[in-house]
């Protein structure tokens, strides 16, 4: 397959194992450069690491990772960091930073060894945080916030990255509905900025709300992708999830919305 400048994301014959279990399974699928695509699946069936691998943070047994001509499983890590961030579901870390200094971490691909915080550095960090909402809490201690705050925190360092491609697992996870739905309106303005997306999700109404492109995973294989409308069948919801599914038209939006009923 040629990998032309517009190709966005593409991973092919992607092979996952881990103690002798097949996790994914010789997998390919592409997200349109600028599009805001959904990885959706029930639990167990691969998402989060098809997504660890589509952004190289950890490599596949076998298969290839290009975005845009580039090949990010090749390419030296920092490099990477420039092109591609990842926002995991549940992320820690350690030590007692504050809130400013993990965003600023953020721009550490960025920085020469040598180079102080620069004045571009030091704006891109509020900005960031001023994206997410998160400004008031910038000298507050990253530990002593709630799950949701932390969510935010860590998508206001992968902005900080400024990536050409961001790859999110659940990021409405732990929080409430008007949370997940300012995620997911920021996540929309973000790709009109160019960023390309690729969100792994477990709410398929969201998903069906959000997103032009969804990419459903089950067992480790991808069961179908496309354009959310053609994908998205109450035939592919029972077979894939085994509920039955009624795709309504919510009539304030426009937009689909799923009603589940036990099969």
């Amino acid at each position: 397959m040629s990998h032309d400048s517009n190709s966005g994301l593409v991973g092919e014959r992607i092979t996952i194992t881990a103690d002798g279990s097949l996790l994914i399974d010789n997998v390919d699928c592409t997200v349109a450069q600028g599009s805001l695509s959904a990885l959706v699946g029930p639990n167990g069936a691969g998402k989060s690491t098809l997504l660890r691998a589509l952004t190289a943070v950890q490599a596949p047994a076998s298969g290839s990772v290009h975005f845009d001509g580039n090949n990010l499983l090749g390419m030296p890590r920092r490099q990477r960091a420039r092109l591609a961030a990842f926002v995991e579901q549940d992320s820690t870390t350690d030590s007692s930073l504050s809130v400013d200094m993990v965003v600023q971490l953020g721009r550490l691909p960025h920085q020469s060894l040598w180079e102080a915080d620069s004045a571009e550095s030091t704006a891109i960090v509020s900005a960031s945080l001023a994206t997410v909402e998160m400004t008031a809490f910038r000298d507050r201690e990253f530990q002593s916030l709630s799950g949701g705050e932390k969510q935010r925190v860590m998508l206001a360092r992968a902005l900080a990255q400024q990536p050409q491609l961001l790859a999110l697992d659940e990021p409405t996870n732990h929080l409430d509905i008007a949370a997940q739905l300012a995620v997911l309106e920021l996540l929309a303005h973000l790709r009109t900025t160019g960023v390309t997306i690729l969100a792994a999700l477990h709410d398929l109404s969201l998903a069906a709300s959000y997103c032009d492109h969804i990419i459903v995973l089950s067992h480790g294989r991808v069961v179908a992708a496309g354009a959310t409308e053609t994908v998205l069948t109450e035939a592919l919801i029972a077979e894939v999830y085994g509920v039955r599914a009624s795709i309504l038209t919510n009539p304030v939006t426009g937009k689909p919305v799923i009603g589940f009923s036990p099969a």
